[in-house]
């Protein structure tokens, strides 16, 4: 049993890995590409690109990690039972009780991690992310914007083109705007400008000072031109992380105390990851059982289907805390005692069909 259990455990380790380093590969190149075009539109500063990809990376872990064991022992198994290895256990009187109880020691050892992932390293890491991109912000030669390049600002509708940003005076300089609104477009130039964030709304603006400011419909000749000495510019809002700080940055002692449904629903999504790992190993233990005769993927196909559907039942188990239409202390156990009783049904069904 002792043997059978570290040989289990070890090529289910060395599929894990394999595993989670094409999914943790393909992820973490949509995370750069994404967080590279959110430089682009002005909405990511530049010196917050390897920060963002790090909180991703991690952030991520608390899918991949359940899901790349849940497949590890899915194919695993299901290799076993192709190959008659499994039914040589079972006629030894083996079950598949047995075998998840051998699989005991790596549930323990990811349970434990990801809590403590999702707990306290997460939380750490969004509120960190938070506090440099808040200091980028503060710094004209940080905040996204480029030199010499027509560039969008997200959400505004605005074009903004910027000659030169003196680093010296934390200014922009020779500055050309357009902002498109529904009835007409505004143009402006200035002749220099400063960054400032609104400390109660904490929203950034530009202040343009000494320019023009050119206001008319496209296609018509009524335009107004105005001259300013200063005028505030909405830019943008910064985005330094994936999550939202004000649920994902709190530690689990404000959580706690809290009595809002956002953060209820918060402490049941840090604990999800954890709980995941010993439920998809059941449910991969359960559903792996394959003749000869099987299709080579038909488990991995069905293994997949059940997480798809159990991940959307635990996103809609979420949504419905938040709402309110489920009590905090029923959470998203529903969902859990759901499929932890289809998987011991379907490994009860397999043990008494193998005798």
């Amino acid at each position: 049993m002792q043997i059978l259990g570290r040989y289990l455990r070890t090529e289910t380790l060395r599929t894990f890995f394999a595993i989670l380093m094409v999914l943790f590969v393909f992820t973490v190149g949509l995370s750069f590409a994404d967080a590279l075009r959110a430089i682009a539109r002005g909405v990511l500063p530049a010196s917050m690109l390897y920060v963002e990809l790090s909180l991703r990376s991690i952030d991520v872990l608390k899918l991949l990690l359940p899901l790349s064991l849940y497949m590890a022992i899915l194919s695993k198994l299901a290799q076993m039972y192709r190959n008659q290895e499994a039914v040589m256990f079972h006629s030894s009187g083996i079950s598949s009780k047995q075998i998840l109880k051998m699989y005991a020691p790596q549930i323990l050892s990811f349970f434990v991690f990801l809590m403590i992932l999702s707990l306290f390293i997460l939380p750490y890491v969004s509120r960190t992310s938070e506090q440099l991109t808040i200091a980028a912000s503060k710094d004209v030669s940080l905040m996204g914007l480029k030199e010499g390049v027509f560039q969008e600002l997200s959400g505004s509708n605005s074009i903004i083109y910027i000659r030169k940003i003196n680093i010296e005076k934390n200014r922009l300089e020779n500055i050309f705007i357009n902002v498109k609104h529904k009835d007409r477009v505004d143009t402006l130039t200035a002749e220099f400008g400063y960054q400032y964030e609104d400390e109660q709304t904490k929203q950034r603006y530009i202040s343009l000072f000494n320019g023009f400011r050119n206001e008319g419909v496209p296609g018509s000749l009524k335009y107004n031109l105005m001259r300013f000495e200063r005028n505030d510019i909405k830019l943008p809002r910064l985005k330094g992380k994936s999550v939202d700080v004000d649920e994902a940055g709190k530690t689990i002692t404000e959580l706690l105390n809290s009595d809002r449904s956002v953060d209820k629903a918060e402490i049941h999504r840090r604990m999800s990851p954890a709980i995941n790992i010993a439920i998809l190993v059941l449910l991969a233990l359960s559903i792996s059982k394959t003749s000869p005769r099987d299709g080579k993927y038909g488990s991995l196909i069905l293994g997949l289907l059940i997480f798809t559907v159990y991940i959307n039942l635990l996103t809609i188990a979420f949504s419905l805390i938040v709402q309110e239409k489920v009590p905090s202390w029923v959470g998203v156990w529903w969902v859990y005692l759901i499929f932890t009783l289809y998987g011991f049904w379907r490994i009860h069904k397999a043990d008494n069909s193998l005798g």
